[in-house]
Order: C-alpha cells, then sequence, then structure tokens
C-alpha cells in the first residue's frame, strides 16, 4: 500500500515538474506546488522566449474570450446598442438591514 501512495506522489510531481537549461551541463529544476502555479509559469516562459502559451489554463482563458466575442458579434447583428461607457455605480443603500417577507 505504502508504494502505491509514493508512486501516485511521484506522478503528481513529475506532472508538476520543469526544468531550465541555462547551460549545457546546468539546470534549474523546479515542481510547482500546484497546476495552477505550474500552468502560470510555463506560459511565462514560453512567452519570453517567444513561444505560443499551451497551457490548460490558457486554452481555458482563450475559449472564455472567444465565447465572449461571439456573443458580442451575436448582439451586434440584433442591432443591440451596446454602450461605451459602463452603467453608473448606484449610492449604497442607507441601511444594510434588508428583510425579506414571504407571505
Amino acid at each position: 500500500m505504502k508504494e502505491k501512495g509514493a508512486l501516485k506522489q511521484n506522478k503528481e510531481a513529475l506532472e508538476l515538474a520543469f526544468s531550465i537549461l541555462y547551460d549545457p551541463d546546468e539546470t534549474l529544476n523546479f515542481i510547482a506546488p500546484n497546476k495552477y502555479e505550474y500552468c502560470i509559469w510555463i506560459d511565462g516562459l514560453n512567452a519570453l522566449v517567444g513561444k505560443d502559451m499551451v497551457s490548460d489554463l490558457t486554452k481555458s482563458d482563450l475559449d472564455t474570450l472567444l465565447s465572449m466575442e461571439m456573443k458580442l458579434r451575436l448582439l451586434d447583428l440584433e442591432n443591440v446598442q451596446i454602450p461605451e461607457e459602463p452603467p453608473p455605480i448606484p449610492k449604497e443603500p442607507s441601511s444594510y438591514d434588508f428583510v425579506y417577507h414571504y407571505g
């Protein structure tokens, strides 16, 4: 049982590991604390060397942006006017003691 736990930990660590080769014989080895941090590091390093950012996090962000753009274009096709300025922020309520009566 102990071996399976150790193998699982090793596999998780390997999935979060990356190295920077800065000399033919010199490397900096890292293990990110989680998948999110791993994606941030890999995307950042890829951007620095001019490569595409290909992490799951970037793909998810890109999908979100494309979905929003598509929705905005569909609104434009329907001649829905989208204001240039955001609406004004309303004043704060005089009391935060809200009571709802369901009857």
